[in-house]
């Protein structure tokens, strides 16, 4: 008979509940939550109804024997949402990632009408999944891993934002845009990802944990920007041909830009203050031989942040970004993200945005002194940035 592996069996998630079971391989015992004891016994399983909804939890499962502590699973993962946010469907979207000595789990609230999720570690492609979830097998012990989940579906099919008569508003932009597939204008695309640390740092037995130094700040950035020299209008009608850009392609610390915004969080300061300032690129038309016409600079009104706490050394904010184009009528430069960014050194993020122009997202934490890429998309070209265009919704969160 072959033997069982210590492992999760079973994950269940209910409104006021978070159930688990695993594989029972003998001994006793023992789960943690974010470091606290809250089981010991022979029954291999554990329900959990004390917590707050959405909010992402820490779980260590330890087998005992004879005193020493033989095996360890971590699992993290949260409970539904009392409330979905259908403006950013991915916000409360549940998400359970476990690691064992013999595997690396992932499972995923499904997506309502995706029919497939394409599953990349370290960017890249290790499988199409048409289920909700995926085993990771071959993976060392010493190595950092990050997986994404990507999907998309209709916007005939979304309940979030759009319509079927804003769906064929779409398709119809993709047959008046050469650049751009009708089906292509049409499609909301979907991007999860979980930055895992080291598997063998994460299945050190709980008493036998080094105490990590806090994080006491946390800096995020987000810029959009026009990767070209120069960027012909979409209106063939305009005398305003060209728009200056801001040629270059990503970068932390890209000196040019349509727009910027800048969060420190500190949490070694009184009442962990949160410093947000925002900026926005000039703009500059030329005509059709490229010779310079007017310039101007928008209005950064509609970048607000609001600060959110979630609890003792658990704070983040809300992101909202509206901005146009003060030379000519067009569609503002819109996206959201909501962030949390905790002390112990975890952050959940999610939002979504226009897909045009091009969107960057950096984060720094404590004493790294370096900007880490969490999110960047490309642009698909200024007429992309209309209200009917399908957005592309993002989350990415760490487990360590």
């Amino acid at each position: 008979m072959k033997k069982k592996l210590f492992e999760i069996q079973t994950v269940l998630h209910k409104a006021d509940l978070i159930y688990f079971t695993w594989n029972d391989v003998g001994g006793t015992y023992k789960v943690y939550r974010d470091g606290h004891h809250l089981y010991e016994g022979t029954v291999s399983e554990f329900s959990d109804g004390d917590f707050k909804h959405a909010k992402l939890y820490n779980y260590v499962i330890e087998r005992v024997e004879d005193g020493i502590v033989i095996d360890v699973i971590a699992l993290q993962t949260s409970a539904f949402a009392e409330q979905k946010n259908k403006e950013s469907p991915l916000q409360s979207l549940v998400m359970t990632t476990i690691v064992a000595k013999t595997q690396i789990a992932l499972s995923w609230e499904e997506i309502k009408d995706v029919a497939e999720y394409d599953v990349y570690r370290n960017g890249k492609h290790m499988t199409t999944a048409v289920d909700n979830s995926y085993i990771d097998r071959d993976f060392s012990l010493d190595e950092i891993y990050t997986y994404t989940i990507e999907s998309k579906r209709s916007l005939a099919k979304s309940e979030e934002r759009f319509n079927v008569f804003q769906s064929i508003v779409s398709t119809l932009f993709g047959l008046l845009n050469p650049v751009s597939s009708k089906a292509e204008a049409a499609i909301e695309r979907f991007s999860v990802t979980k930055s895992i640390a080291k598997p063998r740092e994460l299945l050190i037995p709980v008493q036998d944990r080094v105490r990590l130094p806090n994080v006491d700040r946390w800096e995020f950035r987000y810029m959009t920007f026009l990767q070209d020299d120069w960027v012909l209008n979409p209106n063939l009608l305009s005398r305003n041909r060209y728009f200056k850009g801001d040629d270059r392609g990503f970068d932390s610390n890209g000196a040019s830009y349509r727009t910027r915004v800048d969060v420190e969080l500190a949490y070694d300061l009184e009442r962990s203050p949160l410093t947000f300032t925002r900026d926005v690129g000039p703009s500059i038309v030329y005509d059709a031989f490229k010779r310079f016409r007017k310039q101007a600079t928008a209005s950064h009104d509609g970048i607000t942040l609001k600060r959110t706490n979630h609890g003792e050394d658990e704070a983040g904010f809300h992101l909202l970004h509206a901005v146009g184009n003060p030379l000519t009528t067009a569609p503002d430069i819109n996206y959201e993200v909501r962030a949390v960014m905790r002390r112990d050194g975890t952050f959940d993020m999610t939002g979504y945005h226009d897909q045009a122009p091009h969107h960057e997202i950096y984060l720094m934490r404590g004493e790294e002194n370096e900007w880490k890429p969490i999110h960047q998309a490309e642009s698909k070209g200024l007429a992309w940035m209309s209200e009917v265009i399908a957005w592309q919704y993002w989350r990415i969160s760490n487990f360590e």
